[in-house]
């Protein structure tokens, strides 16, 4: 599992490429999010989960999170596992009302209710 410095090294390096990877508007808001995450994170709560859920909950996103955490540990020498790692496939669902989705990022994890609109997310057709 990745550690919490990871995390908020992540989230850090993340945020100045949000509007490019998801669009100005979407971009803005998880912008928004995240930071609102970072200021309980300073204030001492612990949420790095949050942070973690937020920055994997988008294709886009969890792409450049997998390629930065890749490169990450290139540059401090670290050994990588053997094979070639890539975005692994995982179930996807949506928001019947918006365009809100969200994919498991663990084996048993419960799907949550849209953000937005509060109710339970479908499956997302392939």
């Amino acid at each position: 599992m990745i550690d919490n410095f990871s995390i908020l090294e992540t989230a850090l390096a993340i945020r100045p490429q949000l509007s490019q990877l998801l669009g100005n508007e979407a971009g803005e808001q998880m912008r928004q999010e995240l930071d609102q995450l970072l200021q309980q994170f300073q204030a001492g709560e612990s949420i790095e989960n949050s942070i973690w859920e937020l920055l994997t909950n988008k294709r886009a996103t969890r792409t450049w999170v997998t390629q930065f955490q890749q490169k990450d540990v290139t540059q401090k020498g670290l050994n990588r596992l053997p094979g070639n790692i890539s975005d692994i496939s995982a179930p996807e669902f949506k928001c019947p009302q918006c365009e809100y989705t969200w994919s498991s990022d663990r084996v048993g994890r419960p799907t949550p209710l849209c953000k937005v609109h509060k109710v339970p997310l479908k499956p997302a057709s392939p």
